[in-house]
Parts: C-alpha cells; structure tokens; sequence
C-alpha cells in the first residue's frame, strides 16, 4: 500500500492547548485524535496544503506556517489499514478567530489540554506526535 501524504497543524493556545479533530472508531469506541489538516493534492506543498484544509474544514485562515517533521505512521481505523506521511507544520491563528465546533465533515473540533496529551483513553496520531509537543517548537 502506497502511504498517502497528509498535512498536519499544530495550532496552540497559550496555556499549550492543542487544536484537534477526533473520531471514534465504530465498535470498538476507540477515539483517534489528531490536529486538523488533510491530504496533498498534486502539486501542492505541505503548507499550502495546512493552509487549504483548515480553510476548507474549519473556515480559518492561518499564518506563520513552519515545517517542523515528517512522521511515517501506519493505524488501523474502522477496519481499513491506513500508511501515510505526515508532515507536521507549525500555525498560529488569529486572536480574534473562532474555532467551530465541528469540521466541514461533522467531526468534533477542540482544545486538547496538556494535561490530556497521555490520556489513555484517547490515542494521539500519528504515532511519534507526542515527544514533538513538549519540544520548543511543537
């Protein structure tokens, strides 16, 4: 299976909140839960991408877009095997912009608090994207 490449953004308040989406996977109520972003579309960069996906998901225009990894992760959801590439990038949003409570596709849109980030009932994806938030520059 060819991996797909994804572009990811980590959005963050300042108390360190995470901006995410979350699924729950049917039958097993296992709940993935990762920062918003979506697919490369040919030809495009991994920040155009971020900045397409998040205007397209969740109606926010971001700046200040950064690389920061990329991570090879492969997950099981809803019994289909997914391989992908994520590239990981850094935004900031407005002060003054609203985050909506669902993406464009009815997933839940929220804020993962630091005190959440090893919760065990919630699975943070991609796998690897925990040891980068307690970085300087995650």
């Amino acid at each position: 299976m060819p991996a797909r490449p994804i572009a990811i953004a980590l959005i963050r308040r300042a108390d360190g909140a995470l901006l995410v989406t979350s699924a729950v996977e049917p039958g097993s109520g296992r709940m993935l839960v990762r920062p918003p972003g979506g697919g490369l579309d040919a030809g495009e960069t991994a920040a155009d991408a971020v900045a397409r996906e998040l205007q397209e998901e969740l109606g926010l225009a971001v700046t200040g877009i950064a690389p920061l990894r990329v991570i090879e992760h492969r997950v099981a959801f809803a019994g289909r095997e997914r391989h992908e590439l994520v590239h990981v990038l850094t935004a900031t949003m407005g002060a003054d912009a609203s985050v909506p409570p669902t993406t464009d596709a009815g997933h839940p849109v929220w804020w993962l608090t630091p005190d959440r980030f090893d919760d065990p009932a919630l699975e943070l994806v991609p796998s690897g994207l925990r040891s980068l938030l307690d970085q300087p520059d995650g």
